[in-house]
C-alpha cells in the first residue's frame, strides 16, 4: 500500500502547474475599450509538495496552457481582464500525458508613469485549476491557484514595444487521495522571477506578442495576439 501511495503522490503532483503569458506590464486598453486575446504557453517547472510528514520536489514537470483572454478598459491607464481556458500536463520521468479541467481566472493591468517612449506599469493575475482521476483504482481530486505579480517598463518604438521586469509566482493548492485519507500541500520551489517580452502592432488593430520568463526553478515560453475594438 505505501508503494502505491507514492506512486499516486507522483502522478498527481505533475498534473497542472505552470506560468503563463503575462504581457506588457501596463494598461493595454483606452478607456471603454474591450480586448480579445488567444494566449499560448509552455512551461516546465520543479514542483514541491508536503506530504505523510515528507517533502518531495517533482523535477521538470511540463505544462501548455491555451487560455482565451477577455479585457476592458476601465480608464486610460487601467484595464481588467477575465481567462478562461485548459491547460495539458506531461512528466516526462513517468512517461504521464494528463489534462486538466476547465481553467479560469483573471487580472488586472495599470500605467503608473509614462516618459516618452517609455512607460511603467505593473500587472497583477490569478488562474484556478482542479482535476481528479482515476490512478490504480482510487479516485484522486486536487485543486490549487496560482498567481503572478510583475513591475516593469514598456519601451515602444515604430509600432513595437520591448517589455519585462522583475516578477513574483505562487502556486497554492492541495490533493487529496480519496479513499486514503491523504491530503498533500503544493506550492512552488521558487517565487521570484524575471521576463521579457516584444510586442508588435499588427494590421486590424491587432497585437502579437512573444515572452520568455523565468525563474530559480522554472522556465516558460509563452505567445499571444490580441484585438483591440
Amino acid at each position: 500500500m505505501k508503494k502505491i501511495v507514492i506512486i499516486i503522490l507522483v502522478l498527481m503532483c505533475s498534473q497542472a502547474f505552470g506560468l503563463t503569458l503575462m504581457g506588457p506590464p501596463m494598461a493595454e486598453l483606452k478607456q471603454g475599450q474591450n480586448g480579445l486575446g488567444l494566449n499560448l504557453s509552455y512551461s516546465e517547472m520543479d514542483i514541491e509538495e508536503r506530504a505523510l510528514g515528507l517533502t518531495e520536489t517533482l523535477k521538470d514537470v511540463e505544462s501548455f496552457s491555451y487560455l482565451v483572454n477577455l479585457g476592458y478598459g476601465v480608464n486610460d491607464n487601467w484595464d481588467f481582464f477575465v481567462r478562461l481556458g485548459l491547460t495539458d500536463i506531461e512528466y516526462d520521468d513517468i512517461d504521464f500525458d494528463g489534462n486538466s479541467k476547465f481553467a479560469y481566472g483573471f487580472g488586472t493591468k495599470a500605467t503608473f508613469i509614462q516618459q516618452d517612449s517609455v512607460v511603467w506599469g505593473g500587472l497583477f493575475q490569478i488562474l484556478w485549476l482542479e482535476s481528479d482521476d482515476d490512478i490504480l483504482g482510487i479516485d484522486v481530486e486536487f485543486d490549487y491557484y496560482e498567481i503572478q505579480i510583475a513591475f516593469g517598463p514598456t519601451y515602444e518604438v515604430n509600432g513595437m514595444s520591448i517589455y519585462g521586469g522583475p516578477f513574483l509566482h505562487f502556486i497554492d493548492g492541495d490533493i487529496d487521495y480519496g479513499i486514503l485519507g491523504i491530503t498533500s500541500d503544493i506550492e512552488q520551489e521558487s517565487e521570484f522571477g524575471g521576463y521579457i517580452g516584444l510586442n508588435a502592432e499588427l494590421p486590424e488593430n491587432a497585437n502579437w506578442c512573444i515572452e520568455c520568463q523565468l525563474t530559480g526553478d522554472a522556465y516558460a515560453i509563452c505567445t499571444g495576439i490580441s484585438w483591440k475594438f
